[in-house]
């Protein structure tokens, strides 16, 4: 019965983990779409995607910390509610400011999902299966961004722009269903404190993180130089927000976690070298077989899926042998699989066809689910029970920043090498001239250098960890 009650849970956590990167990559797939029918420009039509991604890093940590206070299960239902209020938002909008409004929303409640589901998990599975229940949910992570490619693709071509929300209406209010249905009688709630809520230090961290991913996206559409003052007034909040948190009584964000917790410390900082390096791998295959290579999108699809469904093989390998053999050397040596793939890529090249694109991106995929499971049952396991919430919360957040700051770089880089209206064009779906192979080879050469650094130096940080943390980390 207990054994059946731990599965049942495994499920509906794995919808929710499903459901949020599942929406984010829908979204990118339709926005050429969305632009066409809004008659948008890239200024307006790149915040649907951004709006979306904005909510998710911003909030995880205060979410998370109001989750371990007032129950985590009640939190999570709540994320089902108010993404699919933000989905039905998002069916009836018209105009594109209504959509970014209803991203944002639908952001915000797989804020509430994303850090409750991890959480979640770690309570009901005991440390000795823990990793693999973590795996498990992983791969829900990455059957998501696999399904996406082929399904959004179909979705935009074929059916209005709407159908891709649509899609999520069901899988949501599912989710939610099942969570009266199989979480009932659950004691996941009951270590909880009621305490003071840290209002000023959740604005002052909302603050930070928002100037950041603001200078992000901007300097992404602008230049990051006459940005760089968001960048500016982002880092001082992170730095009185410190400040602030070691000297308030009820912090949002218990700083010893960080400072008296190596484990912690230091594989939440691998999570976030691990996302800066590899996040962006789409984004730029996706150039590059589109746009250089003149692949159809379907092909381009398939290929990039060869990624995500390593991903899936191996999450669960790596978290039952992370229970076993303890997380740290498999998580590093995920980092290490990762960083051999991006020298492969920078110094072989994608140009000798898509076998020589193939090997290494499943190489990637091969590191990545190595990498995953281990680290987030490293984080998780270096935090007492009271402190799940915040631990899943801060690791969402080094993840969805990781992932911001990823695009950012490689759009960059690239940007040095390819003209800047030419790269306008290509994400709003309208560049008519061909990419010149030999430049935008200089910039994915660059790229696949600076994260095949950030991975190694990933596979140090992921061996650090507090000689009396208790946990198999």
């Amino acid at each position: 019965m207990v054994k059946d009650y731990k599965a049942k849970v495994l499920f509906v956590t794995s919808l929710g983990s499903f459901l949020t990167p599942f929406t984010s990559s829908l979204i990118s797939f339709a926005v050429p779409k969305i632009a066409g029918t809004f008659h948008s420009n890239f200024t307006d039509i790149v915040w649907i995607p951004m709006a979306y991604l904005i909510a998710l890093p911003t909030f995880m940590i205060l979410l998370g910390r109001l989750s371990d206070m007032y129950g985590r299960i009640r939190f999570y239902r709540i994320g089902f509610i108010i993404f699919s209020i933000g989905t039905l938002l998002a069916l009836i909008a018209d105009n594109i400011y209504f959509l970014i409004l209803s991203s944002f929303v639908m952001g915000f409640g797989g804020a509430l999902i994303g850090t409750n589901a991890t959480a979640i998990i770690s309570i009901v599975y005991p440390k000795e299966r823990r990793g693999w229940a973590l795996g498990i949910n992983a791969m829900s992570v990455y059957l998501g961004l696999t399904m996406a490619p082929v399904l959004g693709g179909i979705l935009t071509q074929f059916f209005p722009w709407q159908a891709i929300f649509l899609v999520n209406i069901p899988i949501a209010i599912g989710a939610l269903i099942l969570t009266f249905v199989y979480m009932k009688e659950s004691k996941i709630d009951e270590i909880k404190k009621k305490e003071k809520i840290d209002v000023v230090g959740s604005l002052i961290f909302t603050g930070s993180i928002f100037s950041i991913v603001l200078y992000l996206s901007l300097g992404q559409i602008y230049d990051f130089t006459s940005t760089v003052y968001l960048l500016s007034i982002g880092l001082v909040l992170i730095v009185v927000f410190v400040f602030y948190e070691r000297r308030t009584e009820s912090p949002m964000l218990d700083i010893s976690l960080f400072t008296a917790n190596r484990t912690f410390a230091a594989a939440n900082f691998t999570a976030f070298l691990n996302y800066v390096s590899t996040f962006s791998i789409t984004f730029v295959f996706s150039i590059f077989l589109q746009m250089v290579i003149g692949y159809p999108p379907f092909l381009a699809g398939i290929l990039l899926m060869v990624e995500p469904v390593l991903m899936v093989i191996f999450s669960p390998i790596s978290g039952k042998l992370s229970d076993k053999y303890g997380s740290r050397g498999i998580a590093s040596a995920g980092m290490l699989v990762i960083a051999v793939a991006f020298f492969i890529l920078a110094f072989a090249g994608p140009k000798d066809g898509i076998v020589s694109m193939a090997i290494p991106l499943g190489i990637l995929g091969v590191g990545f689910g190595l990498f995953s499971a281990p680290n987030t049952n490293s984080v998780m396991g270096s935090v007492s029970p009271k402190k799940v919430g915040v631990a899943s919360g801060t690791l969402g957040t080094m993840r969805f920043t990781g992932q911001l700051l990823s695009l950012a770089l490689a759009s960059a880089i690239l940007s040095v090498s390819l003209p800047h209206s030419i790269l306008l064009q290509m994400f709003s779906g309208t560049v008519k001239s061909k990419i010149d192979p030999s430049a935008f080879e200089n910039g994915f050469r660059i790229i696949m250098i600076l994260s095949g650094i950030l991975s190694l130096i990933g596979s140090y940080t992921s061996l650090l960890r507090t000689k009396r943390n208790s946990g198999q980390s």
